[in-house]
């Protein structure tokens, strides 16, 4: 198994980051209306009922309160994941061992991508305009701003990762059927 890149990585990093988005919007939303309703409930009812001698609104904020100071980490968190899973693909194109006869399938298959990320932007933005969801939605500016262009993105992507991968092949002499002599 001494796999070194993949021709279908394009359709994992769109399914990868469109599964993250919609988990991370789920658990920040969660997480918000679970701290705004345990608020509601537990302030009213005098500290000494639920706590004992502790205040019912510092416990709440202690704990859930962090919970939700750690999920906002995810806005930025799905901006890494998508850069580095770019960076990935064209590295992972800087290591195919193939000939060039493969650049035009790999051109095909980006095609394929772009016509299929078109599909799931739109999808997306009629996700983000849900009147539930839109507020959590607005957070992930670098996420929307990526998916709502996801075409865009996937074209430039995929034709950067074919043309590294084409000029790697270029450039190391152990594909080209032979080892360089270098005079030592």
């Amino acid at each position: 198994m001494n796999k070194k890149g993949s021709f279908i990585s394009l359709f994992v990093m769109i399914i990868v980051v469109f599964v993250v988005i919609m988990f991370s919007v789920v658990m920040i939303y969660v997480g918000n209306t679970t701290y705004d309703k345990l608020h509601e409930t537990l302030d009213p009812i005098a500290d000494s009922e639920v706590f004992g001698n502790q205040n019912a609104s510092q416990v709440i904020d202690d704990t859930f309160g962090a919970v939700n100071t750690s999920y906002s980490h995810l806005h930025w968190i799905v901006v890494m994941l998508i850069f580095g899973m770019a960076l990935s693909i064209l590295y992972g194109s800087y290591k195919v061992r193939t000939q060039p006869i493969y650049f035009l399938p790999y051109i095909l298959i980006t095609a394929v991508a772009i016509i299929v990320s078109v599909g799931l932007a739109n999808a997306y933005e009629t996700i983000i305009q849900n009147a539930v969801l839109s507020g959590t939605f607005a957070g992930f500016v670098g996420g929307n701003h990526f998916f709502l262009n996801l075409p865009v993105y996937i074209g430039i992507i995929g034709f950067a990762g074919g043309i590294i991968m084409f000029v790697s092949w270029a450039t190391r002499p152990e594909d080209q059927g032979g080892y360089a002599y270098y005079g030592y």
